[in-house]
């Protein structure tokens, strides 16, 4: 009898040992890693690089590596011709009278280390108030200002503008841009990577701005 409790009793103890080295073992693992925020104006979020600034470009510029470059503006959406410099978009010189549209927020482009608020031109006053019977106009044009964390200086600029119908019919008739912060495009056009994220949006190839 005594040896049988003696054998329950290390028994006992050994499973209780294993129990305690388990938890151990458990408690001592990693968590797994939080899941980034999904990227407005669009699309997945690329790796998260150590110099933000200088990674967005690097990251933009393989992204668009196959886009059209600025070397051809498209049409005005009045039809009247463009200025000669073709790097300088026709709208660049109207920034001061665009209206912010959206607060202050973190951006989903490029790495989602930098800040963007949108800003719109009279045309695109409904903007961000989507719905179905708020399809904008040709001349409505968007443009989404991006920041370091902190920063009053823009870093870069998207922008969207809608043209005449026909501009491309299966994008909504919108043109993309990437432009610096001075206005002067480097991409434009139907550019297919912007179409992509942006046929994804509930109206008029229109998300709700930075979140």
């Amino acid at each position: 009898m005594r040896s049988r409790f003696r054998l329950s009793a290390r028994r006992a103890l050994a499973a209780a040992s294993l129990a305690c080295a388990t938890i151990a073992v458990v408690s001592t693992e990693a968590p797994s890693p939080p899941v980034g925020p999904p990227l407005p104006l669009g699309c997945a979020s690329p790796p998260r690089p150590r110099a933000p600034d200088d990674a967005s470009a690097a990251w933009i510029g393989r992204s668009l590596a196959a886009e059209p470059r600025a070397t051809a503006p498209a049409p005005a959406a009045s039809g009247a011709p463009l200025p000669p410099e073709a790097s300088t978009w026709e709208l660049a010189a109207q920034f001061p009278s665009f209206k912010p549209a959206t607060g202050r927020a973190r951006s989903q482009h490029f790495t989602g280390e930098l800040e963007a608020e949108v800003r719109i031109n009279a045309a695109a006053e409904p903007y961000p108030v989507l719905g179905p019977g708020r399809v904008l106009p040709p001349g409505a044009a968007l443009v989404e200002f991006h920041y370091t964390a902190g920063s009053s200086e823009p870093v870069t600029l998207l922008a969207m503008v809608k043209r005449p119908a026909g501009y491309d019919p299966d994008g909504g008739d919108w043109e993309y841009l990437l432009l610096t912060p001075q206005g002067r495009a480097t991409h434009r056009g139907p550019l297919a990577l912007c179409k992509r994220c942006h046929a994804d949006a509930p109206h008029d190839h229109l998300f709700g701005g930075p979140r």
